[in-house]
């Protein structure tokens, strides 16, 4: 394509984005965007054929402005998540699909261009990298894997880990958190018989679902069991994906990267938010990005036979299993693995298509597989349907995080004795995450199509020991591109730590590429100013955490014998009988906080008694709010031992609908036997469907909960 051609692809883009911003339907811009966008391939297509250039062209301008129309027509389409006149409910929203499938496609686009690219020149030279990639024969890999992992333990894992034994100071201890009581309640459920996931609901995937329920049970069924397990998982996850790395980046990287994690957003600051933080929601694309940069730039070897694929879409799969994130990210990051490096490694169109094949196939069969496992065959299309639902309303912005209601940021603007006066206030906690947040799109989207164009012009040209180095930063640079999509779509201090598993090394690693990979010039010197800026200011920003870091380092061992100990401690309650307090926490000095609350007694009669009324029979709660121990209806069903008549254990704590709301009071109506409790301050429609939904000969009791005070009524269905 000459500059002739990509002058009118271009006006064709900018008319498109002018049509989409004047026209408000979507109708009116597929007739006006498609008579645009004919009328620019018609005029690339009369240039090629003048100079006979053959079809290339006008296939390179199809993917330009299909793709320029295809983001505008996102642009305008509404959510599939909210349907006019529907709301989101409690949470905030503010609709973030432009920005970000913006940049996706750009990304995409990359990624398309640099592919078209290689086409047109043909394959590179097969000059591959050994299979050993420099890193050294299989037992000083093995030595450096122990040490590695003993490293990530000691530097990451145990101080995350000591947060077990922490005793609150008069107050409730920090496991004691909605985000436990999320997961508890519906592992309740599953306890009680309920099937996970579907009849046991929630937003974390349903391999998670039952991973935790199994690690839960083997430490102990309790708020503190649960915190100790999910930070045990935690703390695995993180070795893993440092010994991961050091397998495949070499020791010293595996390094970087453990300092990383401490001078900028990274799941270290996250270990210990049990619940939300399961960082098997992520392990698997940082992992897969890395795997597959080896696979394509690494040795021919492997690629020939049907293993390497096949483990790597098991792998996938696993992971889609465990976490929608991974699921979605992870085809992400095969797809651009195979755009940007497919053509790169030598590998003809066969060979790519044949990886793939065998990549996806693997994948889905082990999903669908370990899906009908644990949920059941019949129940597979209402999995997929409930992740969907919870992943579209996330991509049209409904999010609890103060970011997404206004950017962390203050603007007044005012007239004061008849002058503008204007004010920016933007909080100095926010400030940091958030710049790093949406400042680092252009500068990934830069990385990206840097890595393209060297992978493009200089791969087959570059020596091994470069060839070596970019096959490491190219894994590096797609994971933290794909996981940096979570950060986009939540934009909060937890939704940009958690997922930023790769984003410290990346920074790290991009002086060095810029170094090597960039040829001299405005943009080398530009990048080079700006890495190193952004590594200084990571050092400074970092260091008193570093140093606390370091200073805990001399009670490693103290320290591990007490957490062995206090895991053993848990361990040797379970079975015990399930008071409050013992859900709580088994151990009886971790239980003063919570017995001496001023509504333990309450609580504690409130639940003997609603047991009794209840009779082994299954209950909705439409009240939110018990007093202040008991604070939302997760921690009723979790603490009562109660099953839940929807399944919908967290109606309050989940990004839901108005919608929504209405299909779970019909849900609810439409049992044919169970409770209701209510009280005065219930949801008033759930409570009146209830009432209106008894038909003959069916009959409805009501009966008052009554002790210290008037707690409630119990409604109860009763067949003759």
């Amino acid at each position: 394509m000459i500059a002739r051609e990509g002058l009118i692809c271009l006006a064709a883009a900018i008319l498109m984005i002018v049509e989409v911003a004047l026209l408000d339907s979507r109708g009116w811009f597929l007739l006006a965007g498609g008579l645009t966008g004919l009328a620019a391939l018609g005029l690339v297509h009369l240039s090629a054929r003048r100079r006979g250039a053959g079809d290339g062209p006008l296939l390179y301008a199809v993917g330009v402005v299909g793709a320029i129309g295809g983001y505008c027509y996102l642009a305008l389409a509404p959510s599939g998540a909210i349907a006019p006149g529907d709301e989101v409910i409690d949470w905030g929203r503010m609709d973030k699909r432009a920005f970000v499938f913006g940049y996706l496609g750009v990304g995409s686009f990359i990624a398309y261009h640099w592919l078209w690219m290689a086409r047109l020149r043909g394959a590179p030279a097969a000059a591959f990298v050994n299979a050993d990639d420099g890193l050294g024969s299989w037992l000083p890999r093995l030595l450096g894997a122990f040490a590695i992992a003993v490293l990530a333990y000691c530097w990451l894992g145990l101080p995350a880990l000591r947060g077990v034994g922490a005793i609150g100071d008069g107050t409730l201890a920090p496991f004691y958190d909605i985000h436990s009581h999320v997961h508890l309640s519906a592992l309740q459920q599953i306890r009680l018989g309920a099937v996970p996931y579907l009849e046991a609901q929630t937003q974390y995937g349903p391999g998670n679902q039952v991973l935790l329920s199994g690690l839960v049970d083997l430490v102990h069924f309790s708020n503190h069991g649960f915190f100790a397990a999910n930070l045990l998982l935690n703390v695995v996850c993180v070795i893993v994906f440092f010994v991961v790395v050091q397998q495949f980046l070499g020791f010293g990287w595996a390094v970087a990267g453990l300092v990383g994690w401490t001078l900028w957003p990274s799941p270290a600051e996250r270990l210990d938010l049990a619940g939300w933080a399961v960082l098997t929601r992520w392990l698997m694309i940082p992992t897969l990005s890395l795997w597959l940069a080896r696979l394509l730039l690494g040795g021919a070897s492997a690629r020939r036979g049907w293993l390497a694929p096949v483990l790597a879409g098991a792998a996938w799969g696993l992971g889609g299993f465990l976490s929608q994130e991974n699921l979605t990210a992870g085809f992400l990051v095969f797809a651009f693995s195979v755009a940007l490096f497919g053509p790169a490694s030598g590998m003809g169109p066969r060979a790519i298509v044949r990886f793939a094949i065998l990549f996806v196939a693997t994948g889905i069969v082990l999903f669908v597989g370990l899906v009908s496992a644990f949920v059941g065959p019949a129940h597979f299309f209402e999995v997929m349907a409930l992740a969907g639902a919870k992943s579209s309303l996330v991509t049209a912005g409904v999010s609890n995080s103060i970011w997404s209601d206004n950017l962390g940021i203050d603007l007044t603007l005012k007239v004061v004795h008849g002058r503008f006066v204007s004010a920016l206030a933007v909080s100095g906690e926010e400030f940091r995450p958030l710049l790093l947040t949406y400042g680092l799109v252009p500068l990934l989207l830069v990385v990206i199509g840097l890595l393209a164009s060297f992978l493009g012009r200089n791969w087959a040209l570059a020596d091994g020991r470069t060839r070596a180095f970019v096959r490491r930063f190219a894994g590096v640079a797609v994971g933290a591109f794909i996981l940096h999509l979570f950060a986009l779509m939540r934009a909060d201090v937890s939704h940009l730590a958690g997922p930023s598993f790769l984003l410290p090394l990346l920074l790290l690693m991009l002086p060095v590429f810029v170094w090597r990979c960039v040829g001299r010039g405005a943009t080398r010197t530009a990048m080079m100013v700006l890495s190193v800026m952004l590594i200084a200011e990571g050092a400074i920003a970092g260091w008193s955490e570093a140093a606390r870091r370091v200073a805990e380092l001399g009670a490693t061992g103290r320290d591990t014998a007490g957490m062995v100990e206090l895991y053993r401690e848990l361990r040797s309650h379970r079975g015990q009988y399930p008071d409050l307090a013992t859900l709580y926490s088994p151990i009886a000095r971790h239980q003063a906080a919570f017995r001496g609350h001023p509504d333990f007694a309450e609580a504690e009669e409130f639940f003997r008694l609603l047991k009794e009324r209840l009779n082994g029979r299954s209950v909705e709660f439409a009240s939110y709010r018990f007093d202040d121990l008991i604070p939302q209806p997760d921690s009723f069903y979790f603490f009562g031992g109660l099953r839940s008549l929807s399944g919908i254990t967290s109606p309050k704590n989940s990004l839901w609908l108005r919608s929504e709301q209405e299909a779970w009071i019909r849900k609810v109506a439409s049992a044919p036997k169970g409770c209701l409790f209510f009280d005065a301050n219930s949801n008033k429609a759930l409570v009146e469907a209830w009432m209106k939904s008894v038909m003959p000969p069916t009959t409805m009791t009501v009966t008052p909960i009554v002790g210290k005070r008037d707690y409630g009524s119990l409604a109860c269905k009763v067949a003759p």
